[in-house]
């Protein structure tokens, strides 16, 4: 039965009817009010019906300070006592009305007033403490804003301290929030089962209800998503609904409407191990990824993870890929960043490296290895970008219940995959760049690094502006993830990739000194006096050198600092980012998770400047890139040839060093382009071994040597559409 008038409207009424049956033709009214919650009402409609209002502040005295002339209403808000005979006369003269806000609530139900009755008992009954959130409920729902509530929805938001639904606060706050009132509890039972939880007629027990209810719902959402409800008991079987619209599950509505934190709370709740809602029947379910959209129940968890995993166990890596992404999605829109839902985002990647390993030799012509790694599509490189995602995303599985059972097998199929499968991969690839080294002319008709501003030189000299991005050690993958960010941030331009061959060995002081841009270029490496340098022209390129020659050339030289920012005012500006090197090679225990940091810093600084500045022509190049190791590796140390006259950890070099020297032999036979006739340098292409060498023991992050990571690169060059 809904409400008929709203408070305003009644004490309205009560002040009119006060005045028509006062003795005084200007009389004084007064309203006391036990509780002091209407005075905004009150005081808002004396004004409306033309009385004068004053409210008593400290005691009820204060209103005899000054005698009333006018209609007045005077408002105490306190309980009327006996005891007070100061407004004798405002009894025999005036009007007296004696309402709180749950008795003038109680008349806003005419056509009900019988029940209405337990709206005022409701508030008289509550303690102290409560009585504010039971006036404050009142007032919401009574003050005519957005319609008139039924007595049995406003009953129920008295009860639920404000709350409409009953399903929805029972499955969101359990049992420590239900009213300890034996006669509120078994009201909260009535309504549940008005609402169609059958599971719960009868009960008096607050954790046995709450029980049932967060059951009944679960099997709500399984059927939904396709459970057959005859598997169900009689009571959990949830009603078809016969509204009009879309209607889904409660838990459904509930969890969509929840902030972050407390949807984080509440995946605790439905995908806790000790709340199997219908272990019984999930446990034996033909195929529970049909069921896989619903986000509830430990049971179902469980079930799909141990059915994903006996597919990747059969190979199926496509599917499982798929599947975990379904999964993901699912848990991530209804939980956000929870260990499930990091278990399942990880399960993704695991899948993908394993068919990438599975795959990748049916990916093309195996004897030209700059193609099968370097193809922006489809190349090998995403075995690497797959590695480095999976090691980033940690051990998600520690956050899990012990129960979970990805806590016994995630990080068996990470080791299988990192410390196996994929030093497998590399060492068959280094095999691969051996043999076409050794047939000679390894990488004809590519892109060498060391003539790219020959043929980018239309562009350099032809008075554009031009930004040139030099990052240390990006490699192919890292150099994808900045092109796609450009991409994002600034659709407007045009953004390509293309696979370019570094210098080797590949090391910072030759990469970026065949990056050099110049009038006037010629690159070379050779030995002098045992050591291995570059030059430009005949002459050692140093940093000093490198920088002088730039500004004289008429190029902004910047170095990757939080300071400058000077020079970008210029036409033509070098700006060099060193940090991922430095990253590599000094902080080995988690440089995964600095490079996901610092490609993103150097992702917002490229697409600063580009957005800025009104550049035709930009471009991100490497000088070299990298191989990444899990951890815990054994490196095998292998001694250097005695001819060599320098040694490195991955490469040495020498003017007599032979072919049974370790690694690969780059002489004059290979054609490289850049290496001195007396110069001769093995590198090493396995990748777990290492020159034995003073210095830091590079076990996870190393470049000089010849897998294709180093030295294949990705350049991208960022035009105005």
């Amino acid at each position: 039965m809904p409400a008929t008038k709203t408070l305003p409207q009644c004490a309205e009424d009560a002040i009119e009817t006060a005045i028509d049956e006062a003795a005084d033709e200007d009389p004084v009214v007064l309203w006391w009010d036990d509780g002091g919650y209407l005075r905004d009402i009150v005081q808002e409609v004396s004004h409306s019906v033309g009385c004068e209002f004053y409210a008593a502040e400290q005691t009820a005295l204060e209103l005899r300070a000054d005698s009333p002339r006018d209609r007045t209403v005077w408002y105490v808000p306190q309980a009327h006592s006996d005891d007070v005979d100061w407004f004798k006369d405002v009894e025999n003269t005036g009007g007296v009305v004696e309402a709180h806000i749950g008795k003038l609530a109680a008349r806003c139900f005419e056509n009900d007033r019988i029940q209405a009755a337990s709206i005022r008992t409701a508030y008289e009954d509550v303690g102290e403490g409560d009585r504010e959130q039971v006036a404050k409920t009142l007032f919401q729902e009574l003050n005519g804003e957005g319609g008139l509530p039924t007595l049995q929805g406003l009953q129920t938001k008295i009860v639920l301290d404000g709350h409409e639904d009953p399903v929805q606060f029972v499955l969101e706050h359990g049992a420590e929030n239900l009213p300890d009132e034996t006669g509120d509890l078994l009201q909260i039972r009535d309504l549940l089962v008005d609402n169609g939880v059958a599971a719960v007629d009868g009960v008096t027990d607050e954790d046995v209800l709450v029980k049932r209810t967060r059951r009944w719902a679960v099997a709500e959402w399984l059927v939904e998503e396709g459970l057959d409800k005859s598997l169900l008991d009689a009571e959990y079987r949830p009603e078809s609904s016969s509204g009009l619209g879309i209607s889904r599950p409660e838990l459904q509505s509930l969890l969509s409407k929840v902030d972050p934190e407390r949807a984080e709370e509440l995946a605790h709740v439905y995908l806790d191990p000790d709340a199997q809602f219908w272990h019984d029947i999930l446990r034996s379910y033909d195929d529970p990824w049909e069921l896989a959209d619903c986000p509830v129940d430990a049971s179902l968890e469980h079930e799909l993870w141990n059915e994903w995993l006996q597919a990747f166990h059969d190979g199926e890596y496509e599917a499982c890929t798929t599947r975990a992404a379904t999964r993901y999605q699912r848990l991530e829109t209804t939980y956000g960043d929870v260990p499930w839902t990091s278990v399942w985002n990880q399960a993704v990647e695991v899948a993908k490296l394993a068919h990438e390993l599975e795959t990748w030799e049916e990916r093309g012509d195996t004897t030209d290895v700059v193609d099968l790694y370097g193809d922006v599509d489809d190349g090998t490189w995403q075995i690497d970008n797959a590695v480095f995602n999976l090691i980033i995303s940690g051990e998600p599985e520690h956050g899990l219940p012990e129960e979970h059972p990805a806590t016994a097998s995630l990080d068996d199929l990470r080791t299988s995959l990192t410390k196996s499968r994929y030093l497998d991969y590399l060492s068959d690839l280094g095999d691969l760049v051996v043999d076409q080294i050794e047939a000679g002319s390894p990488f004809v008709g590519e892109n060498y690094a060391h003539q790219f501003f020959d043929q980018e030189q239309e562009h350099l000299q032809s008075g554009q502006s031009v930004a040139l991005f030099i990052v240390d050690a990006l490699r192919f993958d890292l150099a994808h993830e900045l092109a796609e960010s450009v991409r994002r941030e600034l659709p407007g331009l045009e953004v390509d990739e293309t696979s370019w061959v570094g210098t080797l060995p590949s090391d910072t002081e030759f990469g970026k000194a065949a990056l050099t841009p110049g009038s006037k270029f010629s690159f070379n490496i050779e030995l002098d006096d045992g050591e291995l340098v570059p030059e430009r022209n005949g002459r050692e390129i140093t940093n000093y050198q490198r920088e002088k020659m730039l500004k004289d050339d008429g190029w902004s030289y910047i170095m990757q600092s939080k300071d400058d920012k000077s020079g970008w005012s210029n036409t033509r500006v070098a700006y060099y980012w060193n940090d991922l090197d430095k990253a590599g090679e000094k902080e080995l225990t988690d440089f995964e998770a600095l490079f996901s940091d610092r490609i993103e810093k150097i992702s917002d600084i490229i697409c600063e400047k580009l957005d800025q500045g009104e550049w035709d022509r930009a471009y991100i190049l490497a000088d070299h890139g990298f191989v990444s190791l899990p951890q815990s590796i054994d490196l095998d140390g292998i001694y250097p040839p005695d001819e060599a006259e320098q040694v490195t950890r991955r490469w040495v070099a020498g003017t007599d060093i032979d072919e049974d020297a370790p690694g690969v032999l780059l002489d004059e036979n290979t054609h490289l382009g850049y290496l001195d006739d007396n110069t001769k340098i093995s590198v090493l292409a396995d990748p777990i071994q290492r020159f034995r060498n003073q210095g830091i023991p590079d076990a996870r992050f190393y470049h000089g040597g010849v897998l294709p990571q180093e030295f294949v690169l990705n350049f991208v060059t960022i035009t105005q559409e």
